[in-house]
């Protein structure tokens, strides 16, 4: 039996440090503490909208009020505000198709007439219809990509927009909305009409920071408010020198109209405060359409030969998932349209042949009309047609001092739960080497003989009888103990505060450093970040990570901008690559405080 492995265990000594000033991109949630808590508790006493909606999702608020999305008031039937009500149902996990008295996105639709939504004069309307169906992965629709031109062809020659297109001025508020929705409709952000807009929403920034609707007039909290979202939308820092006058900046501004109540004011104290749901928003460091925990859902897409994506990703919709998973797992996709049927998925990797299940179930309607639900998981998966069907296959890991025994099981659609695979010759996979399950699909493999390593063990994908088997998820199986030299440790002081209420060794060589990380003291609600930077020897290698020990590491910390469960990357012989390494203490902290220590390991495999 062969198999490649080789592990590295990195020990983090992490000081957190408190963070001092507003110069950071990520500080944004811990200097906003305590305006988020009170803007949240003024959004949830008021009357409910779509916009508070969005914004209490966004901030991860639970008893939302949804009685307000369940019928349009009449005299409201408007492109607008179908697509809202789909923006705000989205943000909280539900399906805008049947969760009120109409089925929303056909209502929406049915507003378009002559390459564009609802009013022919209105810009705004085409803006939030194609942020509506791009939050439900409908971007590709013929209906959306005329909307985006329309877009485009009515920009000014300042670069800005005006919500009518019979107004030559430019507006700061319709301009970032068009950027936003011209980011989801495909548009680059390097792109002429992009940069021109940016250009513009620079030069309306007044001198106290802030920006105003039109140009000459005074600051207010929606313009800061929707402009600083649409930077965060580009990716930008609104805290850089690029968007700061006389050392001052929109979020600057945007505070200081807020009230004791939470809410904040339009211009200024005793007009209205008809911007706080924007206002959250921008605080969050937000975007429409809003990411929030419950359009999260956990994506795994299996070719023929390997696991093309594995990871967590926000989504409206199965088809959804599959065009924001490329920009994290860096895939090519073609999305095709039947007319009056809706969208397919033609190729991945220029690979055809595409399924998807839910919940380990074949729904009978297509990706793009298929709303998940909060906490549904989605699989997706190449191969032919079969008769008899394909079944979602998975692994569990029996092991003693000196045995691994693992369990080939399949999920049973008719029964709805998992069943013992017991059938005898099913490919299962450790490391490098093929192993074969005995009659009651079980392999087991002596522990002995292995050395301290570490290795990926999945079913493989095949056909048997008819039947497809599609690939498992990997389970990790790790062997003998960790070398001393190797351990460096995570720590962290977590200080208290008052809140207002509301076989075969493979020579692998690398190295990590530094061997600290010093990142001080975090309050709930910071978070920071230090780099990481690994050395690779002569052997092109895999990398995993683990995380143990305390619980705030475990379930907070992010390496290379991505949650350490779904870590991995390659790196070439005699590459040097660095990773950010994020510790968030969340807002709503509720673990023990004080100094907690863990432990980060880096299991390699030779590639």
């Amino acid at each position: 039996m062969k198999i490649k492995k080789k592990i590295l265990i990195v020990y983090l000594a992490i000081l957190l440090a408190v963070l001092i000033g507003l110069g950071n991109f990520f500080e944004v949630w811990s200097e906003s503490q305590s305006e988020i808590d009170k803007a949240i508790n003024y959004l949830k006493a008021q009357p409910q909208t779509a916009w508070a909606t969005m914004a209490l999702a966004g901030a991860g608020e639970t008893e939302i009020d949804l009685n307000h999305l369940k019928s349009v008031p009449s005299g409201q039937e408007s492109a607008t505000t179908y697509a809202k009500y789909i923006l705000a149902l989205v943000a909280v996990g539900k399906n805008p198709s049947n969760f009120g008295d109409e089925n929303y996105v056909e209502k929406l639709k049915s507003f378009y007439q002559d390459g564009q939504f609802g009013e022919k004069n209105f810009i705004n309307d085409d803006i939030w219809a194609i942020l509506a169906l791009a939050s439900i992965g409908q971007k590709n629709l013929a209906i959306v990509q005329d909307a985006k031109d329309y877009i485009l062809s009515y920009q000014n020659s300042d670069g800005g927009w005006s919500y009518d297109i019979s107004f030559s001025s430019s507006d700061t508020n319709d301009t970032a909305a068009a950027i936003m929705a011209l980011l989801e409709a495909g548009v680059s952000s390097s792109s002429s009409a992009i940069q021109n807009s940016i250009s513009f929403l620079k030069s309306q920034q007044n001198d106290d920071g802030g920006f105003s609707y039109l140009a000459d007039s005074l600051s207010d909290s929606c313009s800061d408010a929707w402009v600083i979202s649409a930077i965060y939308k580009l990716g930008q820092d609104p805290f850089s020198s690029n968007w700061t006058k006389n050392g001052k900046n929109a979020l600057d501004h945007l505070k200081s109209l807020q009230d004791e109540d939470g809410g904040f004011w339009w211009q200024s104290e005793g007009d209205n405060k008809f911007c706080s749901s924007y206002a959250l928003v921008s605080l969050l460091m937000k975007y429409y359409p809003i990411e929030t925990i419950y359009n999260k859902h956990h994506l795994r897409i299996e070719d023929q030969d390997s696991t093309i994506c594995d990871t967590e990703i926000n989504g409206g919709t199965a088809m959804d998932l599959i065009i924001r998973g490329s920009e994290i797992c860096n895939y090519d996709y073609l999305i095709s349209e039947y007319p009056g049927i809706g969208l397919y998925l033609a190729e991945i990797n220029g690979q055809a042949n595409w399924m998807y299940m839910v919940n380990n179930i074949s729904p009978m309607i297509g990706a793009d009309s298929y709303y998940l639900e909060t906490g549904d998981e989605v699989l997706w998966f190449s191969g032919a047609w079969l008769e008899k069907g394909w079944f979602p296959t998975k692994l569990e890991l029996f092991k003693t001092e000196n045995l691994a025994t693992f369990q080939v099981k399949y999920y049973d659609s008719a029964a709805n739960n998992w069943q013992n695979l017991e059938i005898q010759g099913i490919k299962v996979k450790i490391g490098e080497s093929e192993f074969i399950t005995n009659d009651t699909g079980q392999i087991e493999v002596s522990l002995t003989g292995l050395e301290a390593g570490f290795y990926q063990v999945f079913v493989e994908t095949q056909i048997i009888d008819e039947k497809g088997y599609i690939r498992s998820e990997k389970v990790n199986l790790t062997t003998g103990e960790v070398p001393k030299e190797h351990g460096v440790g995570l720590k962290v002081e977590i200080e208290k505060i008052e809140v207002p209420p509301g076989g075969e060794q493979e020579a692998i060589s690398f190295s990590v450093s530094s061997d600290s990380l010093d990142f001080g003291k975090l309050k709930p609600g910071e978070s920071s970040t230090q780099n990481l930077t690994i050395d690779n020897g002569e052997s092109r290698i895999y990398l995993e990570a683990e995380v143990n020990g305390a619980s705030v590491f475990q379930d907070n910390l992010e390496i290379d901008e991505k949650f350490w469960q779904f870590f991995s990357t390659e790196i070439e012989k005699n590459q040097e690559k660095s990773f950010p390494v994020k510790l968030t203490i969340p807002f709503n902290y509720d673990g023990d405080f004080g100094q907690q220590e863990g432990e980060l390991t880096f299991w390699a495999i030779k590639k």
